[in-house]
């Protein structure tokens, strides 16, 4: 009866895992939104999606504001929520927005594609009618030691 009640104890210090001695946080936050979109429009939502926050993310990209930045998506569509988009920071003072940030953002758009913003804010508001933010989160990756 002794050992059975030890077990449980045994176990647990083998289980218990400490932070920094058997794992660290990246130090490079990514921001992940989860994203319902309606079934028949994945296709219109990523394809405007692509004409407006791809276009941005890519200028924040080429001007050093965000490492990397992805869109994904399920095979089937008619699952909720169906689109995750990533963008990867290199540390938390990067997520910081900033006035300058923000005209150095605009001047480059304007620059590389002229676009007509009246255009844009159309599509923009589109976005409401056919999906649902379900959720934002700041996450870390793990990495173990071995």
């Amino acid at each position: 009866m002794k050992k059975i009640l030890l077990l449980p104890v045994l176990l647990s210090m083998v289980v218990s895992a400490e932070i920094y001695e058997d794992f660290t946080p990246s130090q490079e936050p990514m921001e992940l939104t989860v994203v319902a979109v309606q079934p028949n429009y994945v296709d219109t939502y990523l394809t405007n999606l692509n004409r407006t926050w791809v276009r941005a993310m890519n200028v924040q990209k080429k001007l050093g504001y965000v490492e990397d930045f992805n869109v994904w998506t399920s095979l089937s569509v008619a699952d909720t929520p169906n689109v995750w988009i990533t963008v990867q920071y290199k540390d938390l003072a990067s997520m910081q927005q900033t006035e300058e940030k923000n005209k150095a953002v605009e001047a480059e758009l304007e620059k590389m594609y002229g676009d007509n913003e009246v255009e844009l804010e159309e599509i923009s508001k589109g976005y409401e009618e056919i999906r649902q933010m379900i959720d934002h989160a700041i996450i870390y990756r793990v990495d173990f030691k071995e």
